[in-house]
């Protein structure tokens, strides 16, 4: 008896491999949009990102502008105050060693307990 090895016939009918390399061109083509798609999203997210940086450094900005304009007022009544104590120290000093130690000796009082 002779040994006998068959291989199976691999043959496609004309129609069926035009399918499959139509089918392989439309993968690719797939691949290559999704590729494409991809970078766009990428892209997109990088836009919206800077977008969102910008819009937040410019109230930063605007925050610290507010922040030092509030800074300066606080200090011009400070020095308003100053200037007003002063000038009624001078007017009735014993007035304002009075009231001096009255608040001395009120936080005295609270501190102690």
């Amino acid at each position: 008896m002779a040994n006998a090895q068959t291989t199976p016939v691999t043959e496609t009918a004309p129609g069926k491999q035009s399918d499959i390399d139509a089918l392989k061109d439309q993968i690719s083509t797939l691949r290559g949009d999704l590729k494409a798609l991809t970078e766009l999203m990428g892209d997109v997210g990088k836009s919206r990102g800077n977008d969102a940086k910008l819009k937040a450094e410019a109230k930063v900005h605007e925050l610290r502008g507010r922040g030092e304009d509030a800074l300066h007022e606080a200090g011009r009544k400070l020095s308003e105050l100053e200037a007003d104590t002063a000038g009624h120290i001078r007017t009735s000093p014993f007035q304002a060693v009075g009231i001096a130690a009255a608040v001395g000796f009120l936080i005295g009082y609270i501190g102690r307990k």
